[in-house]
């Protein structure tokens, strides 16, 4: 890789809180989100989930593939399950998965290394229906500006 390349390319770390499981994601995720919905907020344990979506080829896990987890989580709107993977150690959500986007992996918000987490900016909103009403409308720029919210899940473009 040319050395105009590597200064580009952006890379992410993180890991779970007991440290057992950590990843690097290598590039631009190819869309940032919070979902709203009930699955993502009991999950989480919060009112909403924030997560990057890589190609999974983009994202390599450095350790502790043996103590990652997954839950199937088949109560879904697509009707297809959504694998959650956690810390079978200490149960933090690291990362999300469909059979119906199998090339694609969520990483989740929380799991990123503190110098990443303020440079995090989600580019949309989904399931706002169930968003908690004390969490503020972020911004209200539709499918023209850079934050797209969606009522339901995700929307196809």
């Amino acid at each position: 890789m040319a050395d105009s390349q590597q200064q580009t390319e952006e890379t992410v770390t993180g890991s779970c809180l007991c440290k057992a499981i950590k990843y690097k994601a290598t590039g631009q995720p190819v869309f940032t989100t919070i979902c709203h919905c009930y699955n993502c907020r009991k999950s989480g344990g919060g009112p909403m989930a924030g997560s990057s979506i890589y190609p999974r080829a983009q994202v390599d896990i450095i350790s502790g593939q043996d103590q990652i987890k997954v839950y199937n989580d088949a109560a879904t709107d697509s009707g297809t399950s959504f694998d959650r993977q956690f810390c079978q150690n200490c149960g933090c959500q690291m990362f999300g998965s469909t059979k119906l986007a199998e090339q694609i992996l969520a990483v989740y918000v929380g799991s990123l290394d503190p110098e990443y987490v303020n440079k995090w900016t989600p580019m949309n909103e989904q399931y706002c229906q169930t968003k908690a009403e004390f969490i503020p409308k972020l911004v209200e720029a539709g499918r023209g500006g850079r934050f797209v919210r969606s009522m339901m899940g995700p929307q196809a473009e």
